[in-house]
């Protein structure tokens, strides 16, 4: 009986299942590679998956070579739990998407600027309090009266800087 019972709690996994973790765990550790300095300090690692990911970093343009160290750091990442490195990595694609969206939001705002002026200004002003009323005008009329293309760039990336700091500050 004590056999039968265990041997019904036993669970049995596909190879081709195996197969698909483990190709999970390379693409996790592609991603790792892949990610800045910055972000990847954020996420709890140990010493021998971090030296995996460098020298993975260092070896980029010899094909085969990188693909044994995508492999070989699939295998550590197999070894760990792979539970708080997907939640850190989770948050961080939180974080971008946020980014993002405040990017986009800035674009719209002076895009319409640009093309409506005072009046975009103060329906802004009537979303973003603390947006710089004056900054905005003058900036506006600057971008107005630019003779070339260049400067007329120039002004629209400073309306844009000016409005990104006003929506997330």
């Amino acid at each position: 009986m004590e056999n039968e019972a265990e041997f019904d709690e036993i669970e049995y996994v596909s190879k081709s299942q195996l197969k698909r973790e483990s190709h999970a765990l390379q693409d996790l550790g592609k991603r790792l590679v892949a990610l800045p300095t910055e972000h990847l300090k954020r996420i709890p690692l140990d010493e021998q998956v971090l030296e995996a990911i460098t020298l993975a970093r260092r070896i980029q343009n010899k094909r085969s070579a990188l693909k044994r160290q995508y492999q070989f750091l699939g295998k550590l990442l197999r070894a760990r739990d792979a539970e708080p490195i997907l939640t850190a990595l989770a948050e961080i694609d939180r974080e971008n998407q946020h980014s993002i969206q405040l990017h986009h939001r800035a674009e719209r705002w002076r895009d319409r600027i640009i093309e409506q002026g005072n009046d975009a200004i103060e329906a802004l002003l009537g979303e973003v309090e603390r947006a710089d009323r004056q900054k905005l005008r003058q900036l506006w009329r600057n971008y107005q009266h630019a003779k070339t293309d260049a400067r007329r760039g120039q002004h629209s990336r400073l309306i844009y800087q000016e409005i990104r700091q006003s929506i997330d500050p």
